[in-house]
């Protein structure tokens, strides 16, 4: 057996050795020891990524630390979290709660049963299996990794009356709030007067929101607070505000509003001012007891302002006609009457079309018509909207006294007694249609009446060119002719063929 040199004399042996010691790690062929150091925790960090992403893309279950609401379904199967979702969020379970809004000393109770709530257990389900499941290799075990040391919550899958549930917040916040308003500018006669913005107060929608569905994720409806916060508006940019000031005069305009009426919207004059003058007056408004200053200016106006608009919007009758129904059916002047009643306040804007047949409605008895004579071919039959060629007849004749463009017009296949032949408009639901556009340059309104026996049409608009209509007709070889001739200044400056009419021969007794 060998014997071992004892340790001091072994050492003391090396000290006569006369070559310089080499350092203990001289055998170490890879390195200095810290890059094996390196090495190695590199080495282990990647196997562990290694793993960890292997783990997490072969992951069948749900990932670790996942939540619905407070209970953590990680580890659950399938049917486990479907029979804990049934138990637990059903609509049923919050009848009888209320949410109570608050703002400032405005209280507003909403009970649940009105805002129509559901849950949708099964895509609550699907998103809690798929939770963090989502992208690619890469980011699938980023995710996984992460749960490993922190909780996420998968929300129930629901829905509620939302714009109930706005509306109610508009209501209790109603007179808390004030809409941010930026600065304001009024264009006098020689200056400008301009107002510094005024802060709002608005409460925010979204939080009271998210607080209602954090409530029923945990089934717990209670208060939710709407806290009217300040809002500051949009600052005035002195760049823009001088070129707009400053920049051409423009004229007002016509609009068709949501409801169908034409409003006027203000033009803008030129103001010219020097820049020095504006910035000096904005500054000034910033002390300015009243939040208000006045910049001298000298101001252009527009061709066309609001007031000449206005004024002329609707002043002039273009065209007008009547006709006679006194000897109808009551079930013939119910449709006479309703079809004008539809009619009657239309107002169009340039080039805008108009269809009879569409503005009347179909005729059904749910829109209120009844069955009246019709004509169907030569002979007359009762059908339900009978009578409603009457309107569409008197209409058309004072589109053409108002010097309209008539797009579609039909003669009746039988002469009628209400309107001289040729003049007539008849309608077949869907097929053959009275169109107009008004071609006049300026907004048209139509009026219509249909009281005592007398129903009359009338086309109110704006003429500053003052022409003027007249219609000539005659018959020839069985058939009837019109011409529009339309006037200036007692000169004419255009004449129209309209459309020939061409009838059958009525049966005895027949009438419309």
């Amino acid at each position: 057996m060998p014997t071992r040199m004892p340790e001091k004399v072994r050492v003391s042996e090396e000290k006569k050795k006369p070559h310089k010691t080499e350092p203990k790690h001289k055998k170490v062929k890879n390195g200095h020891p810290a890059v094996l150091g390196f090495t190695v925790f590199f080495a282990v960090i990647i196997a562990v990524l290694a793993a960890v992403c292997v783990t997490a893309n072969n992951y069948n279950g749900i990932y670790p630390n996942t939540y619905i609401a407070d209970c953590m379904v990680s580890g659950m199967s399938e049917g486990e979290i479907s029979e804990y979702l049934a138990q637990t969020y059903t609509p049923d379970k919050l009848n009888g709660k209320d949410f109570k809004l608050i703002c400032e000393d405005s209280v507003l109770e909403v009970k649940t049963e009105e805002l129509n709530i559901s849950f949708d257990n099964a895509e609550t389900v699907r998103r809690a299996i798929s939770s963090g499941k989502e992208g690619n290799l890469l980011q699938k075990t980023f995710t996984f990794a992460a749960r490993l040391f922190g909780r996420t919550v998968v929300m129930p899958a629901m829905s509620f009356d939302e714009e109930k549930l706005a509306a109610a917040f508009n209501e209790v916040t109603a007179k808390h709030e004030l809409e941010p308003v930026g600065h304001t500018f009024t264009i006098n006669a020689d200056s400008v007067t301009i107002i510094g913005p005024v802060n709002g107060l608005k409460a925010n929608r979204d939080t009271a929101m998210n607080e209602v569905e954090a409530q029923l994720c945990a089934m717990q409806p209670g208060t939710v607070e709407l806290k009217p916060e300040r809002v500051v508006p949009e600052k005035l940019d002195p760049d823009v505000f001088y070129k707009w000031l400053t920049s051409d005069a423009e004229n007002a305009y016509y609009e068709k509003a949501e409801d169908g009426k034409v409003v006027v919207h203000d033009g803008k004059p030129k103001c010219t001012v020097g820049r020095e003058e504006v910035d000096a007056a904005l500054k000034s408004l910033e002390t300015a007891p009243d939040n208000m200053v006045t910049l001298p200016v000298t101001v252009t106006q527009p061709e066309n302002t609001a007031e000449k608009l206005k004024a002329a919007l609707y002043s002039e009758k273009l065209g007008a006609y009547t006709t006679n129904y006194g000897g109808s059916s009551a079930a013939r002047a119910n449709n006479v009457r309703l079809a004008a009643s539809r009619i009657n306040g239309i107002e169009l804007m340039p080039d805008e079309e108009f269809s009879y047949d569409k503005t009347i409605l179909p005729r059904t008895s749910a829109n209120g018509y009844m069955a009246a004579p019709v004509y169907v071919g030569n002979k007359v039959e009762s059908g339900l909207g009978g009578g409603i060629c009457q309107p569409s007849s008197t209409l058309y004749a004072a589109a053409l006294y108002a010097n309209l463009e008539i797009l579609e017009r039909h003669n009746h296949s039988l002469p009628v007694g209400y309107i001289p032949p040729g003049m007539d408009a008849t309608i077949a639901q869907g097929v053959l249609d009275l169109r107009l556009r008004n071609s006049t340059g300026y907004p048209i309104k139509i009026n219509a009446s249909a009281n005592g026996g007398t129903l009359a049409f009338e086309i109110l608009g704006y003429n500053p060119d003052k022409v003027s209509v007249e219609l000539e007709r005659y018959a020839s070889g069985g058939a009837y002719y019109l011409n529009r001739i339309v006037k200036k200044n007692g000169e004419v400056i255009n004449k129209e063929k309209m459309t020939s009419s061409v009838y059958g021969t009525p049966e005895k007794g027949s009438a419309h």
